[in-house]
């Protein structure tokens, strides 16, 4: 193996969140931040949320650090508040 593999600073690793929001995790997202489920909450702008989402499955902008933050926080919600 080459010397410059192990003698290197430490690096990170990126996780595709963005694909994932638009392929296997499209379904979960559409259900946890649905505008029926966030209006029930009253806790997020339903029409902002909505807009992001369309926008990021339209590949029109990139909001899947936005997205993952608010699916966690509902999957999070459902689990430890109810």
């Amino acid at each position: 193996m080459p010397e410059s593999l192990f003698d290197r600073p430490k690096m990170g690793f990126g996780v595709p969140v963005e694909s994932w929001l638009r392929g296997d995790l499209k379904e979960l997202l559409l259900d946890y931040l649905s505008p029926e489920r966030l209006k029930k909450e009253g806790l997020f702008e339903t029409r902002e949320v909505e807009k992001k989402i369309q926008d990021h499955l339209a590949f029109k902008a990139y909001h899947q650090y936005r997205l993952w933050a608010l699916l966690m926080w509902e999957m999070w919600r459902e689990r430890w508040i109810g």
